[in-house]
């Protein structure tokens, strides 16, 4: 399997998971609300299929399976960079087409920070240097509710796909559609625009806003280092949400060792952060770190 393979292969995942996320939360959107604490607390990867839906709490969205279409084989686990596939869906019929949901964490990875329409043109511009690539339709922005989507279309090899983009929670949520067929690409693509998210109404609680970095500094005020466990010098990507009181509510580890894990939870929840204001008023936030373990010299 070559490099140039291998590349492609994962903006195709990219880019499907782009598309399908953004068409589930626009249509779907209001089956999913913010109430009480444990849409807050709950992780990306803990979407599932029920019902003929993709639900997906912490990202809010809900999409609607096109019909005689069914859950595929499961993706890999998260990546150091914080890049999820959340589900891949597939016709019952045969393998004749596809759709990927991915988000990929803005905290981390080597375009931590960058916008998604960035991402989208960067996304872009790879996919039109690849040989034997088109890029059928140039980076569109596409208005879903009170969300920004970035849609692109490009084929070859056989396949016609489109990607769609747009950012939720700090992170770049992507639907991609791939078929053997153009006409079939329109017809998916055409179902993404019955899309919608969640958003919280009266008396319901809204997810925290994302602060990048905020867990650092001076924003610390009492820190707990985790017990050393290997392997040793491999960046492990977390995620935490600081309640108002500056304690540390809920720890998401994204990709790490069982041993690792229990040892960055163990040490982080005795963390003293700091409380975040917005217009004076203390809240909560949800904010990123890595952690490396380096054994004692």
């Amino acid at each position: 399997m070559t490099a140039r393979f291998l590349v492609v292969r994962r903006a195709l995942y990219l880019s499907a998971a782009t598309c399908l996320l953004g068409l589930a939360a626009w249509q779907f959107g209001a089956a999913i609300s913010f109430r009480g604490t444990e849409t807050a607390m709950s992780n990306p990867e803990e979407g599932k299929v029920a019902l003929g839906n993709y639900e997906n709490g912490y990202f809010g969205m809900v999409y609607r399976l096109p019909q005689g279409w069914t859950v595929g084989e499961a993706g890999p686990d998260p990546s150091q960079s914080g890049y999820y596939v959340l589900s891949t869906l597939v016709p019952k019929s045969g393998p004749n087409a596809n759709i990927l949901i991915a988000a990929q964490d803005m905290f981390f990875g080597t375009s931590a920070g960058a916008s998604v329409e960035d991402r989208t043109r960067d996304f872009q511009q790879a996919v039109s240097n690849v040989e034997g690539m088109v890029v059928d339709r140039d980076l569109t922005e596409i208005k879903v509710a009170d969300h920004i989507l970035y849609r692109v279309d490009y084929s070859g090899v056989g396949l016609f796909r489109t990607r769609l983009a747009t950012e939720v929670r700090c992170h770049v949520v992507s639907l991609n559609v791939t078929t053997r067929d153009r006409e079939q690409l329109e017809r998916l693509a055409g179902g993404l625009d019955s899309l919608s998210f969640a958003t919280a109404h009266d008396g319901e609680v809204s997810p925290p806003p994302c602060v990048k970095d905020y867990a650092e500094g001076d924003n610390v005020r009492y820190k707990v280092v985790p017990r050393p466990a290997g392997p040793n010098f491999v960046p492990i990507p977390v995620r935490i949400i600081v309640g108002a009181d500056g304690n540390v509510q809920h720890v998401h580890v994204i990709r790490a060792t069982d041993e690792q894990r229990r040892s960055i939870e163990d040490a982080l929840y005795r963390w003293k952060l700091k409380p975040y204001e917005v217009d004076g008023h203390p809240t909560p936030i949800e904010t990123g770190l890595e952690f490396k373990f380096i054994p004692d010299s």
